[in-house]
């Protein structure tokens, strides 16, 4: 099977998920949680909430597409033609 057939409708609109990009993402969470806790306010907690769903989503993207990636990789090919 082609690549493109194996992809996901999402991975073909916003591509394969990067690892490092969740990891930023983590990190600016990180930081609003940081704010909200030395010094808060209304914005600083909404900004951490929103910072840490988005990065556990990210982080939840890059996951899954690691595991396809490996489920992919150990899978046989299937019958191939060969003229």
């Amino acid at each position: 099977m082609t690549e493109m057939k194996q992809r996901s409708l999402l991975e073909r609109f916003f591509g394969k998920p990067l690892p490092w990009v969740a990891w930023v993402w983590a990190a600016l969470a990180a930081v609003w949680i940081f704010f909200a806790v030395v010094a808060p306010s209304n914005f600083h907690t909404f900004m951490a909430i929103a910072w840490s769903v988005l990065a556990v989503i990210q982080l939840g993207a890059a996951y899954h597409a690691r595991r396809q990636q490996l489920r992919r990789a150990k899978a046989p090919e299937g019958p191939t033609i060969t003229h």
